[in-house]
């Protein structure tokens, strides 16, 4: 009995409302007073709480003299239960996040992110956080569809290009309104000693292997790139403008030179030019 209470008092219920829907669970239904002494919680107590737990639909009260308490089924109960804990885990968790990458981007420029539900937070956080464009270069296509929502949100109020090394192929989810491309050659030595050696396959150093999945770049001000080192996938964001600003002109500039196969850049309406 104490595990069960301690159970649902994990779940969200006082130990006083766990001993009173536990007790009625165990007797079917009753009064006041039989609640009291199957429960052991006090009998003034026993009103309020019953009270308290028809309010969230957890027992019915059948009026009369005296009252008769029923409980819900326990799946129903659980399943209420359950879902709030995990709608105040999801949300204590966002709100962490935020308190993190901002403490983050006060302390240091350049930081890692680790799991794949930080890496998502962290995405969505620079999204909504854009203010004139955003670019995006998308090397895994398998996985396009979890960010496919935040691209297209972002790009019903500001130009989004996404550039595609590999092509359109394998993007079944619909992107909004970006701009896609397939980058083309224009420069030898970018061709030979970046675009050929970063994205086109894995990168050994030290004996592990680095893939880059994608880069995302807000404004210049913010550069988020997502790789996998030895199939773990991490990410790093770098809010140095030495580094986004280059980076940027680097898309900028593969974009300039690609094919636009998709979006609104098709009828003349391209990435606005960067300020750098």
């Amino acid at each position: 009995m104490d595990e069960m209470i301690r159970n649902l008092m994990t779940l969200g219920l006082t130990e006083y409302e766990a001993r009173v829907y536990a007790a009625l669970v165990g007797i079917g239904e009753g009064s006041a007073r039989q609640v009291h002494e199957a429960s052991g919680v006090p009998r003034p107590r026993v009103y309020d709480i019953a009270e308290g737990l028809a309010g969230r639909g957890f027992i019915t009260v059948r009026r009369g003299n005296p009252h008769i308490y029923i409980p819900a089924e326990p799946a129903v109960v659980i399943h209420h239960l359950k879902t709030a804990a995990d709608a105040a885990a999801t949300a204590a968790v966002q709100a962490l996040d935020a308190l993190s990458l901002d403490a983050r981007s006060k302390n240091s420029p350049i930081w890692y992110v680790q799991g794949e539900w930080s890496i998502r937070r962290h995405v969505e956080s620079l999204a909504s956080g854009v203010t004139r464009d955003l670019a995006v270069v998308c090397l895994d296509y398998r996985e396009i569809g979890e960010f496919a929502r935040l691209i297209a949100g972002a790009s019903r109020e500001h130009p989004v290009s996404v550039l595609l090394p590999n092509g359109k192929r394998g993007i079944r989810k619909p992107l909004g309104d970006a701009s896609l491309y397939v980058p083309k050659p224009f420069c030898t030595f970018f061709q030979e000693n970046i675009f050929e050696k970063l994205y086109c396959g894995p990168i050994p150093v030290d004996g592990s292997a680095f893939l880059l999945e994608y880069i995302f770049i807000a404004d210049d001000r913010v550069c988020m790139i997502v790789y996998r080192e030895d199939g773990v996938r991490n990410a790093v964001v770098i809010t140095l403008p030495f580094i986004s600003c280059v980076q940027r002109q680097f898309v900028n500039r593969m974009i300039a030179n690609a094919d636009c196969i998709d979006g609104p850049a098709e009828a003349g309406a391209g990435l606005r030019p960067s300020s750098t």
